[in-house]
């Protein structure tokens, strides 16, 4: 899957799911939405549960991090890696 396609589909939950990201429209893809408030400790955990739903992932509590995590394009970054590690589980892990 492309990173834009998943960039969408996050912004298609976020702006769903939460008023106040529909207010903020556009959100910026490289801040953290909950150092913006539009994500509390709450919108975060619900996020992580509709990505590893969505995508049949699994997202670490160590890899929830303003590095990994921190805006919409790292978490698209995550995301993509994750799906590629899927279809290739003897490919090397990259970090980022």
């Amino acid at each position: 899957m492309r990173h834009d396609e998943i960039v969408e589909q996050l912004l298609s939950y976020i702006y769903s799911t939460n008023p106040l990201a529909e207010k903020s429209r556009p959100l910026p893809l490289e801040e953290s939405l909950y150092e913006m408030g539009v994500l509390d400790s709450f919108g975060v955990v619900e996020l992580v549960s509709y990505i590893e739903g969505h995508w049949s992932i699994q997202i670490l509590d160590s890899e929830i991090t303003k590095e990994k995590f921190g805006g919409i394009n790292k978490m698209a970054r995550l995301i993509a890696r994750k799906l590629a590690a899927q279809s290739n589980p003897q490919a090397p892990a990259l970090e980022g």
